[in-house]
């Protein structure tokens, strides 16, 4: 079965946009007024958040053989991740 590497990237995009809005309503509730100790914690949880969203979706499509695939979604992840954390990383300084 030959993969749709394009479909795919689409897909896992979906679901990493769909992260970075879980993270951002968890900050606003949980993190936002906890200082730096909470925000910490935070830093944690977006890398924990996106180690999980590669794990399910690399299960979920059988993507554990296909070399190409793996390559592509933790690039997209790492990506993601970097941008969130970058982001948040900010708010100490604010």
């Amino acid at each position: 079965m030959v993969l749709n590497y394009e479909d795919l990237e689409k897909r896992f995009d979906c679901a990493c946009n769909d992260a970075v809005s879980d993270l951002t309503l968890q900050y606003k509730s949980t993190y936002e007024t906890g200082g730096p100790g909470k925000l910490a914690a935070f830093l944690e949880l977006i890398q924990m958040q996106f180690d999980q969203v590669e794990s399910v979706f690399i299960r979920d499509n059988e993507l554990h053989v296909d070399v190409e695939a793996l390559r592509r979604i933790k690039a997209i992840a790492k990506t993601y991740a970097k941008k969130c954390l970058d982001s948040y990383s900010k708010v100490t300084t604010g």
